[in-house]
């Protein structure tokens, strides 16, 4: 798409003041840079799971897919960097990067009522004069979406990076717990295969928050226009009057 149509598709949202009200810097680069490096690790990590899963299929040799295996482990390290870069912007990070943006929870209001309501909103949005749907008011981590993410960083990615560095050591006796490769034959045995199982259904589970989260996305864009995916390449969001104010509320800045 050319920058000039680019820029009348933005200044059309930018002048219905009743849907759209203002762009605003909402995911800071670090966070950006997370996202996509984490999106690439993980396609990686993915590619080379089923080149040595499937190596029978796909008649690798031995050297092959064992060496296809060791580079899993390897991509596998740079993936528990970056789950801990993840949880320390958790902490440390700008407001829409911390714990707070990505709790579901709000005005009082507990789990279960809260995913009632964003469901209904989502699947029945409310219109504007013109009989648009009209996108919901948080500026930062869309609230039904944050239960996918809250889980998915507290449980799902530490669990996988842990378990993958315990099938590291214990396998491959590699670093930071390579005493693991020693144990007796029949307590490794049976200590690799319940990593491995614990390793693989986080790898299912993950393609599943993939697919829910890529479905979302294309849902959430083609319900309410936004600019949700080109946000997280450029870092700024087209925000309602209310998500406006929410944002002035959380990051102290005057719009």
């Amino acid at each position: 798409m050319a920058k000039a149509e680019t820029k009348m598709i933005k200044n059309a949202r930018l002048s219905d003041p009743d849907r759209y009200y203002a762009q605003l810097p909402v995911w800071e680069a670090r966070l950006r840079l997370w996202h996509w490096g984490n999106l690439f690790l993980i396609l990686l990590l993915v590619l080379t799971y089923l080149l040595f899963d499937w190596h029978k299929e796909l008649g690798l040799p031995k050297p092959t897919y064992v060496l296809v295996e060791k580079i899993h482990v390897y991509i596998g390290y740079a993936f528990v960097l970056l789950v801990l870069a993840r949880l320390h912007l958790a902490f440390h990070g700008q407001p829409f990067s911390r714990w707070k943006d990505l709790d579901p929870r709000h005005d009082g209001k507990g789990f279960l009522a809260v995913m009632k309501e964003e469901i209904a909103l989502h699947l029945r949005p409310k219109t504007d004069a013109g009989g648009l749907p009209i996108p919901d008011p948080d500026p930062g981590h869309n609230r039904l979406g944050r239960f996918l993410y809250l889980p998915l960083l507290v449980l799902l990615l530490p669990l996988q990076a842990l378990s993958g560095i315990l099938w590291a050591s214990l396998k491959w006796g590699f670093y930071p717990l390579p005493f693991l490769h020693t144990l007796s034959p029949d307590t490794g045995k049976l200590a690799k295969a319940v990593i491995s199982n614990i390793h693989a259904a986080g790898f299912y589970a993950i393609l599943g928050f993939l697919a829910l989260h890529l479905g979302g996305l294309v849902k959430y864009e083609l319900t309410f226009a936004s600019d949700l995916f080109s946000s997280m390449i450029h870092g700024k969001k087209i925000l309602t009057r209310q998500a406006a104010r929410e944002y002035e509320e959380i990051t102290g800045e005057k719009i």
